[in-house]
């Protein structure tokens, strides 16, 4: 015992520097993007830069955020691409929700050949990096569909939101529906209710924490979206918050303070949403992952 307490101090010792030093290489950039934020352009572009609070810090670039609504001023822009940000996310949310929570329940409850294989499969169209399907994205939307009018719009974009997050949403529900007992919706149809109700009012409410999880991870991969509004909604109709903030970059005005301010909003969402619904997404995705 009396050799086992230096190494447990010393394993403690380290776990606990660690864990500072991984929540200081975390927690730093974000310090420095409220940081700069506060700051008035000049002091954004001084030399050295200064980490600490200084007496011309102040919010005045939210404010501009906020105010002197004007089309074509920052302040409607930002709104406009919250705007467009909101719509998107949510739809995409709800979308992918009802289609993959449906073809989670069908391919846990049914006897389909192969199911397991559509379900990798799903999975699979996930580890395809977007940049990849960019251009045949692009080519299909502009040439082949162009009768549709798709492109610069939200409705296009809320598609493709969708199908790059389906396959996880399917995978995710289909494993949440397998640990839900099937005993229970087959007492169900032995006291008279349809296949239906018993997925209305016995698998769905069991299945609550993994909607709820799927739900939050569909919002934050759409929120958080750069790469499709910039190729596929460039021309300020579909634009979202990660492209407003890019579009404050200009060739020769590089505005540190607005792009950080803007930063700072588009990030408050998701986090509000770690901070408040994370056990949620914890206990979600942990209950379906061991069939009961």
């Amino acid at each position: 015992m009396t050799r086992r307490w230096p190494t447990r101090k010393v394993s403690a010792f380290v776990r606990a520097a660690l864990i500072i030093l991984l929540g200081v290489w975390t927690l730093l950039p974000l310090y420095f993007l409220v940081l700069t934020s506060l700051k008035p352009y000049v002091g954004t572009i001084t030399y050295p830069q200064q980490w600490g609070w200084s007496r011309g810090d102040s919010v005045a670039n939210y404010l501009l955020l906020f105010t002197h609504y004007a089309p074509g001023s920052v302040s409607y822009r930002f709104f406009y691409a919250l705007r467009n940000s909101l719509i998107a996310s949510t739809a995409t949310t709800l979308l992918n929700l009802i289609v993959g929570s449906s073809a989670g329940y069908v391919l846990a409850r049914s006897r389909i050949r192969g199911k397991n294989l559509f379900t990798m499969a799903f999975l699979a169209s996930n580890l395809l990096p977007t940049v990849s399907l960019i251009i045949p994205f692009y080519v299909l939307t502009v040439g082949y569909l162009s009768g549709l009018h798709l492109y610069d719009t939200n409705t296009l974009l809320i598609l493709l939101y969708t199908s790059f997050s389906l396959g996880l949403v399917i995978w995710i529900m289909r494993g949440y529906f397998d640990s839900v007992p099937l005993e229970l919706e087959e007492s169900a149809r032995v006291d008279g209710a349809s296949r239906i109700t018993a997925l209305l009012r016995i698998t769905l409410p069991l299945a609550v924490p993994g909607l709820i999880a799927t739900g939050l991870l569909t919002f934050l991969l759409s929120w958080d979206n750069f790469i499709l509004p910039l190729v596929l909604g460039p021309d300020q109709s579909a634009y979202n918050l990660p492209f407003f903030i890019y579009s404050l970059n200009g060739q020769y005005l590089h505005l540190n303070n607005e792009i950080a301010a803007g930063g700072v909003m588009t990030a408050l969402p998701p986090v509000l949403v770690i901070i408040f619904f994370g056990k949620y997404i914890v206990s979600g995705l942990t209950a379906g992952s061991v069939k009961g």
